[in-house]
């Protein structure tokens, strides 16, 4: 076997780190450092579960976000559960595998596919992967005949034949081909001569969705996603199907949909919503012919552009008391430090973190101006900046690769008082880009008797 990401990269002493930082208070943590609150995580994962049984859909989990066993663990839910996943490097996948290894030898179903369409490069490290996990379990991505000829060609490699995911472009013009393109039908006949994959699935990823602002415009994104990539699939199926028929053990085409905002907004179809009844028989229509899927990543912990959303309101219209998508669901913060203070130096007080773009990320939110908003902690209730509300409190207004600048919003009679030295936790615009530069996070559990202190330290696989 080639040479791993846990090789090349090898991950931090998970022993040494939960001595350090196991039943340290949260202010006593150095920072920066990534913080996971695990009632959030759990809370979330149980939720986007429910909805896919209640809808009769299965659910795939993504789990480039956080890179951890932990919560890809808590995405999949209880051991009678199939473990359906999806990662965006072999990294992942590597850094999964002996947990893989452990459900499947529990009798867990095992299927995970590599995210992105197939590069030869990657082909000895995931074929070593497919051997050790068996005939079926992981699943490559396509969307040039050129992806098809690697794998034939390398076919030896493979435990038997490899199954394809066919990715299918709905409008985000990231990866994929659309339906009707000549691409997709150069594909399809390029599966039909293949003898040694078989045909699985077809998959999206509906980015664009970020853009919506309200339930009801993250449901019709949802419905367009369904739509376009079911269009998709029949026309690939046109060529294909041919191909299929070959195969004794064949099922119903998974379509695979989702980004987090339409997939968490299929939850919204559990609430009394005028129209849930027209996108549920649509999805039951669909499900008839094939097998319908969400997938989605950053719903665990969610992050400031997913509350820019508003893909699900911010309580339950069957109970009130239960958020669905607000500050109290974002399941990520940064804990950082305050270095410095410059109250009088401009138009508005500023203050400088000793975290930067590469502890926080540089992405942007069309909610405000800013790249992260400072909570009321250690405050458990409390005023903070908030777009659609009070706009008043701190936010990482300016970014460098080790700087913030932390800037006071709204009147300065209100201002919160900052110390040189206060560790502050922020919510962070994108979860998946501001832990990228962490080896580890902390854990938290709010719901437990003493909230701020670590219960947990889940390792984050590092590398390609």
């Amino acid at each position: 076997m080639s040479a791993t990401a846990l090789s090349l990269c090898p991950v931090a002493n998970e022993a040494a780190l939960k001595l350090e930082y196991v039943g340290q208070h949260l202010q006593n943590v150095p920072a920066p450092a990534a913080i996971v609150d695990v009632a959030v995580v759990r809370r979330n994962c149980r939720l986007m579960l429910e909805a896919a049984d209640a809808m009769k859909v299965s659910f795939r989990a993504h789990i480039k976000t956080h890179k951890t066993i932990d919560m890809t663990s808590l995405q999949v839910g209880e051991a009678s559960r199939p473990v359906k996943l999806v990662a965006s490097t072999v990294a992942e996948i590597e850094h999964v595998l002996p947990w893989l290894l452990e459900c499947k030898a529990q009798g867990r179903e095992i299927n995970i596919l590599y995210g992105l369409p197939l590069s030869p490069s990657t082909i000895p490290r995931l074929s070593a992967v497919a051997r050790l996990l068996g005939e079926g379990c992981l699943g490559l991505f396509v969307d040039h005949p050129a992806q098809l000829k690697f794998i034939e060609a390398s076919h030896e490699s493979w435990p038997g034949r490899v199954p394809i995911w066919v990715q299918i472009d709905v409008g985000y013009h990231r990866e994929g081909v659309p339906a009707g393109s000549k691409q997709l039908a150069d594909v399809a006949y390029a599966l039909v001569a293949a003898e040694h994959t078989h045909l699985a699935g077809v998959y999206t990823h509906m980015g664009h969705s970020y853009s919506v602002s309200s339930p009801e415009e993250a449901l019709e994104f949802m419905s367009k996603e369904l739509v376009g990539l079911e269009e998709g699939a029949l026309d690939f199926l046109k060529i294909a199907g041919a191909h299929r028929s070959k195969d004794a053990k064949a099922e119903k085409v998974v379509l695979s949909m989702g980004a987090t905002p339409t997939a968490t907004s299929v939850q919204n179809l559990l609430e009394n919503n005028q129209g849930a009844e027209k996108y549920r028989d649509m999805i039951n229509k669909i499900n008839q012919s094939f097998a319908v899927e969400l997938h989605a990543g950053v719903y665990p912990v969610m992050d400031m552009q997913q509350l820019a959303t508003r893909a699900r309101p911010i309580e339950s219209s069957n109970n009130p008391t239960k958020s669905l998508l607000s500050y109290s669901d974002l399941g990520l913060r940064m804990l950082v430090e305050v270095a410095s203070l410059y109250l009088d130096r401009g138009s508005k007080p500023e203050a400088l973190i000793a975290a930067g773009s590469i502890a926080l990320g540089r992405e942007p939110c069309k909610s405000y101006d800013g790249f992260g908003v400072v909570s009321p902690w250690p405050q458990q209730h409390g005023g903070h900046y908030d777009p659609e509300g009070s706009k008043t409190g701190w936010i990482i207004g300016r970014i460098s690769q080790e700087h913030g600048v932390l800037t006071w919003e709204g009147p300065k009679e209100h201002m919160r008082e900052l110390e040189i030295g206060q560790k502050l936790l922020v919510w962070p615009n994108h979860a998946c880009i501001a832990s990228a530069n962490f080896g580890w996070y902390c854990v938290v559990d709010t719901d437990s008797s003493e909230p701020e202190k670590v219960v947990d330290v889940w390792l984050r696989c590092r590398g390609w």
